[in-house]
């Protein structure tokens, strides 16, 4: 049995000290009773921050993250759990930053009235909703940010790289036009969007990165359908018309699916920051082709569904066929594509035309 307080060997010291290093920081969240964050304005840098910074030879990230928040607004608090490990790899500044964004307390109404910044290198130290902070964040930190903040309301933990959670990459099978099997969780929903001429919508992050509109369930979505809509609506002020049900992907492994539906576009309103990120994803048309070749996973994977989509909107829901290659980018005041019926979660289950003659799929998301 190793002795935990065996003391390490010189040789494991002096090889640890050659290993190459990384740069650390370590930030906290922390809030008010009313939802607010504190945030903090650097007048060495553009956008807001929060309280937070690089760590000192020795210091452990939690350390790094308490310093930080006495140095930069004079409060001693207990650094809470850990939200997120946000990684930029050595592209970006040619070495490795791991950072670190910690749970902090709750702030006293006394607390929050005396806020200020005790740092030479802030010029403020205020709160605000978040929904108000994000968009004044640079890009860099805004995700760091977002992440943090879904990490809060989720109880989770989250290791992301540049920007996007990590997630292993599996390899999911997909059926297509089957029903999602009864009693299956669906996790996530997202929509092959068409416009009246046979494109697709994708959502464009600030990085440069194509999905399709969608996300996860939330437990006030009664089934797939109303977490498309809701997600939809919140990415890229859509408003959907008739949907049909175009298959799902399973998990080799188990667990939930994710349900892909077909749906006509009635708008694209004006663009506006998503709430879960705070980033306004820009948008553009595609055909179904080259939808397959701009999202992940690979052509050759997203191509059998991106076809299955186009097939199934053209039968059901009666969307030609676009054999051109043409993009449109969906300028920021939105467009209106059709009048007439809107899809309404609400009614997802009395819709007879939503899944056409297969299934409603199972409450519960993507």
């Amino acid at each position: 049995m190793v002795n935990a307080e065996e003391p390490v060997s010189k040789e494991l010291v002096d090889y640890c000290a050659g290993l190459p290093g990384m740069v650390v920081g370590a930030s906290v969240l922390l809030h008010d009773r009313h939802g607010n964050i504190v945030v903090v304005e650097p007048n060495y840098k553009p956008g807001l921050d929060i309280p937070g910074g690089m760590a000192e030879a020795g210091e452990a990230p939690h350390e790094t993250a308490g310093r930080e928040v006495r140095e930069e607004i004079g409060l001693d608090v207990v650094v809470g759990r850990l939200l997120a490990v946000c990684t930029t790899t050595a592209e970006t500044f040619g070495r490795v930053v791991l950072d670190f964004v910690f749970d902090g307390p709750v702030l006293t109404d006394d607390q929050v009235a005396g806020l200020r910044a005790t740092d030479a290198e802030l010029d403020a130290a205020f709160v605000l909703m978040p929904d108000e902070a994000l968009p004044r964040f640079a890009p860099r930190t805004r995700r760091r940010i977002s992440v943090a903040l879904e990490a809060y309301a989720s109880g989770a933990c989250l290791y992301v790289v540049n920007g996007r959670e990590y997630r292993p990459r599996k390899k999911r099978i997909w059926h297509e036009g089957a029903a999602v099997p009864a009693g299956t969780p669906v996790g996530r929903a997202a929509g092959w969007l068409f416009d009246p001429d046979g494109r697709v919508l994708l959502v464009v992050d600030p990085d440069g990165g194509y999905v399709l509109p969608g996300g996860g369930a939330e437990p006030e979505d009664a089934d797939p359908l109303a977490t498309l809509a809701r997600e939809a609506a919140e990415e890229a002020n859509a408003v959907l018309g008739a949907t049909t049900h175009v298959g799902y992907l399973a998990d080799p492994d188990g667990g939930d699916v994710r349900s892909r539906t077909a749906a006509r576009l009635v708008s694209l309103g004006p663009l506006t920051p998503d709430p879960a990120t705070g980033w306004s994803w820009s948008r553009a048309l595609v055909t179904p082709r080259r939808a397959a070749e701009l999202l992940g996973d690979g052509y050759e994977a997203r191509l059998p569904q991106a076809l299955a989509a186009q097939r199934l909107a053209h039968e059901r829901l009666g969307v030609p066929i676009l054999d051109n290659d043409s993009r449109v980018d969906v300028p920021a005041e939105g467009v209106t594509f059709v009048s007439g019926d809107v899809f309404e979660a609400s009614d997802a289950s009395e819709r007879t035309d939503v899944c056409d003659t297969e299934a409603p799929d199972t409450p519960r998301g993507r």
